[in-house]
């Protein structure tokens, strides 16, 4: 499971403006899904002015040993 987190802001160089947006009630069950969709989220944000860093994380949800 992977869990998608974007880290946006609105003046590249004042961390004050940013904000972290988490993906917390859906995860994704593999990497390439998770990049899919915080590519797309990125792009918006990207054509509205903002500076964006995305990544997915490696997630287990239930703490079991993988």
């Amino acid at each position: 499971m992977y869990l998608a987190v974007i880290l946006y802001c609105t003046v590249a160089i004042d961390v004050s403006t940013c904000d972290v947006m988490i993906r917390r009630d859906h995860l994704f069950e593999d990497k390439t899904e998770c990049k899919l969709q915080i590519n797309t989220m990125a792009r918006g944000l990207i054509s509205t002015g903002h500076t964006v860093r995305s990544k997915c994380f490696k997630f287990n949800p239930y703490g079991e040993e993988t």
